[in-house]
């Protein structure tokens, strides 16, 4: 399993954070994804034998 954690700006509640997970875990190859609101991050975990399709572009 490959975790990859990345900086989020501008979400300001849990609608927000709630709305971020949803999209990142219908990218292809993503299994895992959790927001910390309070840190303003995404941390995004997949199998490592499926490619990050998508998740490369998030930066």
């Amino acid at each position: 399993m490959q975790t990859k954690q990345f900086d989020v700006t501008g979400m300001s509640c849990a609608a927000c954070s709630s709305r971020v997970e949803k999209a990142v875990s219908c990218l292809q190859g993503v299994e895992v994804a959790e927001v910390n609101l309070l840190k303003n991050t995404l941390k995004a975990r997949a199998d490592s034998r499926r490619p990050w399709i998508g998740l490369d572009l998030l930066k």
